[in-house]
């Protein structure tokens, strides 16, 4: 299948959204970070732009998209009740913040960090279906919870380093993030070779008449298939072993300001290579070669 680079960048920006707000409430509810948490939030609001404006680049008619609002059982429907849910809760966590001077209660940093989760597996829920027999693991959804872990933490960490924050609260919860990351990222990968699809023949298709037929499921074979380099050096190198060296470093350092960008740069990369490896072997049930 080919890659859907909207919907690629869509979840891996709202993942990255997520992971902020739901850091940034955690150094709230520790009554930490006052002076960070209007930079981490307008921050996730970038993020979540962002995110929105990648996922109407995926229709050709944008405008279409509303079509499927009316429906609940709709997985696009289902991500917008979740998004603007966070929303509703990011708006009320601000007034809070500007009230009194960087702080919120406790219980809006709990629902906070819930509603966080909450989205991302809504939004990883969707892509689950039984039509793509590799998409249809719990554990793509626990990848992009992942990639959530890392980039969050990492970015709230990087912000803390800049604006001279300390972020010593932050430096297990940036390594544990990595390390759950790399976990979930492996699993998701491997996963892949225990979807079950059937090949039933070749085709030839008349309007690509000098493409290759010859049948093949390399594209269910991360590590030595079709996505292979990037599954080994997007992933595996860059995604996962480099945000964990990056947060060893920074928690002897406590030097974040570099080190939680290079967390966060290299979690982002990694969760945008692993959406591409999902792409990749996004196979029908009935594979036609």
């Amino acid at each position: 299948m080919e890659l859907q680079w909207p919907l690629i960048l869509f979840t891996t920006f709202i993942a990255w959204c997520a992971g902020t707000f739901s850091t940034q409430a955690y150094l709230a509810l520790r009554g930490k970070g006052e002076k960070v948490q209007f930079t981490c939030w307008v921050v996730s609001a970038v993020l979540l732009i962002i995110a929105g404006v990648t996922v109407f680049l995926h229709l050709e008619h944008w405008e279409r998209i509303f079509n499927g609002f009316g429906h609940l059982t709709s997985g696009i429907t289902q991500e917008l009740i979740a998004i603007v849910v966070l929303a509703v809760v990011a708006i009320i966590y601000l007034v809070f913040l500007r009230r009194d001077n960087g702080k919120v209660p406790a219980w809006l940093a709990i629902v906070s960090v819930v509603v966080s989760v909450v989205l991302i597996f809504v939004m990883g829920h969707s892509y689950m279906m039984e039509a793509r027999p590799a998409w249809n693991n719990v554990m793509w959804v626990v990848s992009l919870l992942g990639a959530a872990c890392i980039m969050g933490p990492a970015t709230v960490a990087a912000i803390c380093g800049i604006k001279g924050e300390d972020a010593s609260d932050l430096s297990m919860v940036v390594l544990v993030g990595a390390i759950v990351n790399a976990v979930a990222s492996v699993v998701a990968a491997i996963s892949i070779n225990m979807a079950e699809v059937s090949e039933v023949g070749y085709y030839y298709d008349l309007t690509h008449p000098m493409k290759d037929i010859t049948g093949h499921m390399d594209s269910l074979n991360v590590f030595a298939g079709d996505s292979a380099m990037m599954m080994i050096v997007g992933v595996l190198i860059v995604g996962c072993l480099a945000p964990i060296v990056a947060a060893i470093v920074g928690k002897k350092t406590n030097d974040w300001k570099i080190w939680g960008c290079v967390a966060a740069v290299c979690g982002a990369i990694g969760a945008i290579c692993l959406r591409g490896v999902f792409y990749t072997a996004g196979l029908s049930v009935f594979a036609i070669f």
